[in-house]
């Protein structure tokens, strides 16, 4: 747990210590995760021919992981997981409904605590789907579900009653992910998140004892990396280093791939705009976003809105009266550089600043 504790605390400085970049790549990704589980308590159900009753049984809290590959569409992704959790079992808290004693049935005992050696082993194979909140910042929140399998396994040992068995059962698993993801390039993301992994009922038998394992519950927290490749796209992320003008009183703005943040760059093109327009006491200001052509029309048309509203805020911050400014977005509707649908076209991630 010490070094669990060690590799959070690592991860969570290292996010706040990195200067923030360009939004991730879209396409495949690769993913790992490590962190800690803490599974509920479970319910066990028992009977034989002679006895009847339950059994709550407590997990020590443990180390998990998980890895999986996956494809981001843009605001949706969905990968395949598969997951390691194994938690010990502390301790077995006992209730006897009945049991029986010759011809006769003889009321139970409760809350008998016995101590157990033991654990419960799940590898999960998972099916997921998330929906990413895009804000144009590097810190992209998270949530998403996913469907699945469990491979449980338990193993029991309890030396005063002479029980030695070891069960597995397949069981359906589902989840709910809550999280947050930061973007230290465009291709690197770190990781942070919950997971709730639930399980269905299992049923197996130990000689003649029918047991009825409770739905198994855990609470999961990991930190991770992703990488997402760009398969030779790595161009599509140069921005600019100078204004680039269409003319006397135009500009253009460049933003990194799927982004709506103004890099440093971005900024100074647009200050010098702002300067142009104070000077030049301009009488109104058009602000067209632009998008390159991968993604959906209906996300690049919001995206183009982003871009635009981002430049129009800071003109209003470099002194320029909003109310001289016509924001618009077009979407992947007007390229600077016409081509094939799905191309990330660096040129075309643009904002057009035009003053009369």
């Amino acid at each position: 747990m010490k070094t669990l504790a060690v590799f959070v605390a690592g991860a969570v400085v290292a996010l706040l210590a990195t200067p923030g970049m360009a939004q991730q790549a879209r396409g495949i990704y690769l993913g790992t995760g490590a962190g800690v589980n803490i599974p509920q308590t479970q319910g066990w159900d028992f009977s034989n021919p002679t006895t009847k009753g339950r059994a709550d049984v407590s997990l020590d809290a443990a180390v998990a992981g998980d890895v999986y590959i996956g494809y981001d569409f843009g605001a949706f992704r969905t990968d395949l997981e598969a997951s390691f959790r194994q938690n010990d079992i502390s301790n077995v808290l006992f209730g006897f409904d009945s049991f029986r004693r010759g011809r006769f049935a003889v009321p139970g005992a409760s809350d008998v605590k016995v101590d157990v050696d033991g654990h419960e082993r799940t590898i999960g194979l998972m099916a997921n789907v998330y929906y990413d909140f895009e804000f144009g910042s590097p810190f992209v929140p998270y949530v998403g579900g996913g469907i699945g399998v469990g491979f449980n396994t338990w193993k029991v040992k309890v030396k005063d009653a002479d029980i030695d068995t070891e069960f597995s059962s397949p069981l359906f698993a589902y989840q709910g992910i809550a999280g947050v993801s930061y973007s230290i390039t465009p291709n690197w993301a770190a990781n942070l998140e919950y997971r709730y992994f639930g399980e269905t009922e299992g049923n197996t038998t130990s000689g003649d004892t029918k047991i009825k394992v409770g739905a198994p519950n855990n609470h999961t927290i990991l930190a991770g990396f992703k990488y997402t490749f760009d398969f030779g796209q790595a161009a599509a992320q140069t921005v600019p280093d100078s204004p680039v003008t269409t003319g006397e009183r135009s500009y253009l703005v460049f933003f990194d791939f799927d982004s709506s943040k103004l890099t440093p760059e971005a900024t100074s093109i647009v200050a010098s705009a702002a300067t142009d327009a104070l000077r030049g006491e301009s009488t109104r200001i058009g602000v067209t976003g632009h998008t390159d052509r991968s993604g959906t029309d209906a996300y690049n048309q919001a995206l183009s809105v982003r871009r635009a509203d981002a430049v129009r805020r800071q003109l209003v911050a470099d002194g320029v009266d909003d109310t001289l400014i016509a924001v618009r977005g077009v979407g992947e509707a007007d390229p600077l550089v016409p081509t094939a649908d799905g191309v990330r076209e660096p040129q075309n991630r643009r904002v057009e600043i035009v003053m009369n």
